[in-house]
């Protein structure tokens, strides 16, 4: 169940999100982001980030793109309690870190490409 304050933009990003469409997820928090200030904010920004990060790389197979978002993505959804707004974030936020790990290691030419498995699910 979700939490009555979340904006639908969020539910309807991450089911994109879970389904591997992250510029369509990163779309839809976009239009919610606009509208939201404080921590919601802060939070849509992150989960924008990540889901970049992820695009770059699974379609535009760009690791350093890849690096920096989901580093910069991170940053914001570390500042927030391990719930918000129905998402896990207690859950979600190592497993970004364990794949931003692996992408550092794809950029370095230790991996010849991102591991698409790890990447987690939202799972409002």
């Amino acid at each position: 169940m979700t939490d009555p304050r979340t904006p639908a933009a969020l539910v309807r990003g991450a089911a994109l999100f879970d389904e591997g469409r992250f510029w369509e997820a990163h779309e839809a928090w976009e239009e919610a982001w606009l509208e939201e200030d404080g921590d919601v904010r802060l939070f849509l920004q992150g989960l924008i980030q990540v889901a970049a990060g992820y695009h770059k790389a699974t379609v535009q197979l760009q690791p350093n793109g890849c690096v920096k978002l989901l580093r910069s993505g991170l940053d914001k959804l570390e500042l927030l309690p391990p719930e918000f707004l129905g998402v896990a974030l207690g859950r979600f936020v190592p497993a970004v870190v364990r794949t931003l790990e692996e992408a550092r290691r794809w950029q370095s030419g230790d991996l010849s490409s991102f591991p698409q498995e790890m990447i987690p699910k939202l799972r409002l």
